[in-house]
């Protein structure tokens, strides 16, 4: 069975193919333009705040991760209120981590320790997420333990 080709006149069909390249490139420019951003956002993040030492901000990436750990274990609430305050504990340390990669390119050392803080990083945060699922709602009931304890024991009306 052949298809049938309708008979357009000339306008017509460069109209269509004008048409056709019109939408071609709103698609592709914008996929382009799209496709960009992405690889600036993955392989060259804004530098927001700047380290002046690569061994000091590794230390300091460092007892923010265990400073943001307590922080979240403190946490009563659940799971997103808990990585809440795991991620806000890790400011401002944190937000000069983009600029330790130039600062630490020379130190062979430096770029495994900050390899491993990063890995720690995300250890912390998995196990954050662990443990508020499992352990927000016993440390709720624990709370409520000791604010009976402190309420003192009932005392029988008087007559």
């Amino acid at each position: 069975m052949a298809s049938a080709k309708p008979n357009l006149s000339p306008g017509a069909r460069l109209g269509r193919r004008i048409g056709i390249a019109v939408f071609g490139l709103i698609i592709g420019g914008a996929t382009a333009v799209w496709t960009i951003q992405i690889l600036y956002a993955v392989f060259a993040p804004p530098v927001l705040a700047v380290a002046k030492d690569c061994r000091g901000g590794s230390r300091d990436l460092l007892s923010a991760v265990r400073r943001a750990s307590i922080a979240a274990a403190a946490e009563s609430g659940d799971e997103r209120a808990a990585l809440g305050r795991f991620r806000a504990a890790l400011e401002p340390e944190w937000s000069r981590r983009a600029s330790l990669d130039s600062l630490c390119r020379t130190d062979p050392k430096a770029r495994a320790a900050l390899a491993e803080i990063d890995a720690l990083r995300y250890a912390e945060e998995h196990a954050v997420r662990y443990e508020a699922v499992g352990l927000a709602p016993q440390r709720r009931r624990v709370q409520a333990l000791y604010q009976f304890e402190s309420d003192g024991p009932e005392r029988p009306a008087p007559p």
